[in-house]
C-alpha cells in the first residue's frame, strides 16, 4: 500500500512547495487497531525508515556568533537542517506512533541538556514524561535558560534560570507532554529541543535521517513525524506480525 500527503511549507529562504511522505506498508487487511506493548511476541512488528531531500537540499547555516567568542568562537553552522551527503537523509525528526498503547516509565538517571561552547548538545531529544533533566554548565561564563512550550503564542515560559559560571548543574523536571523550546537569553544563537513523549512508540532521526520503531502490536497507526521547522505531519500505517512495514518521508523543494 502506497500512501501520499502534501504539504506547503516557507522556511528560512528555502521554499518548500510539498512535502511528500510515502508509507510504505503491507497489502493485507489490517488485522485491528494497535494496543499495548508487544514485547517478547513473536508477532511483534516494526515500523522503520527514513526522512530524505531527494535532490536539492538547504546547506547548514553559518551563524555569527555576537558575545563570548573567546569560548564560543565566531560562529556556529546551524542544526535546524543537518542532511546527510551520502542519502541526503534528514537529522533530528521526532517520529511517534499514534494509537500504540503502552506504558511509559521515566528512566532512573537524568537526561542530559549539555551547554559547552555556547551550544547545546544534543539539539533534539525525545524523552519519557516524568524525566528528570540536568541542564550542565561546561562554559565556565553565565548562560540563562529559558525553556518555552513551542507552538504557543504568546510564548509560554515553563521555566526561565540564570546559570552562572559556577553553577555547573541546574535540574528540572518534565512532568508534562508536549514540545519544550530551550534558548539561551545571554547568546541568542542557541536552541534546542526537547520532546517529552507519554507515547512509548517514538524515535528522532539519525545522522542517516533513519528511525526504528519496533516492539509493534500487528495493527493500524498513525506515524506522526515532526521537525522544528517543517512541522508535524501525520498518516496511517498498516504493520503485520513479525513483519517492518517501511515509511519513506520524501521532501521536495520548490
Amino acid at each position: 500500500m502506497v500512501s501520499e500527503i502534501r504539504i506547503v511549507k516557507s522556511m528560512l529562504g528555502v521554499s518548500l512547495a510539498a512535502l511528500t511522505i510515502f508509507l510504505f506498508a503491507g497489502t493485507s487487511k489490517p488485522s485491528g487497531t494497535g494496543s499495548e506493548l508487544a514485547a517478547g511476541r513473536a508477532d511483534a512488528a516494526s515500523i522503520v525508515g527514513v526522512v530524505k531531500f531527494p535532490d536539492d537540499y538547504p546547506e547548514r547555516e553559518k551563524i555569527t556568533v555576537t558575545k563570548d567568542q573567546a569560548t564560543c568562537g565566531a560562529f556556529k553552522y546551524g542544526e535546524r537542517f543537518v542532511v546527510s551527503d551520502i542519502n541526503h537523509g534528514l537529522k533530528n525528526v521526532v517520529v511517534t506512533v499514534q494509537g500504540a498503547r503502552g506504558k511509559i516509565k521515566a528512566p532512573d538517571a537524568p537526561v542530559t541538556l549539555d551547554q559547552t561552547k555556547c551550544q547545546y548538545t544534543p539539539h533534539v531529544q525525545a524523552v519519557p514524561v516524568g524525566s528528570d533533566l540536568n541542564i550542565l554548565n561546561n562554559d565556565g561564563l553565565l548562560h540563562n535558560v529559558h525553556a518555552y512550550f513551542d507552538g504557543t503564542e504568546p510564548k509560554n515560559t515553563v521555566f526561565n534560570k540564570a546559570q552562572p559560571k559556577f553553577l555547573k548543574k541546574i535540574s528540572q523536571k518534565l512532568d508534562k507532554a508536549g514540545v519544550y523550546h530551550f534558548k539561551c537569553d545571554v547568546h541568542d544563537h542557541m536552541s534546542a529541543y526537547i520532546v517529552v513523549m507519554d507515547n512509548p512508540y517514538y524515535a528522532v532521526t539519525n545522522e542517516m535521517g533513519e528511525f526504528s520503531i519496533p516492539k509493534l502490536r500487528p495493527g493500524s497507526y498513525k506515524v506522526q513525524a515532526w521537525h522544528e521547522i517543517l512541522g508535524t505531519l501525520e498518516r496511517e500505517v498498516t504493520v503485520e506480525a513479525g513483519k517492518s512495514s517501511e515509511v519513506v518521508f520524501d521532501i521536495l523543494p520548490n
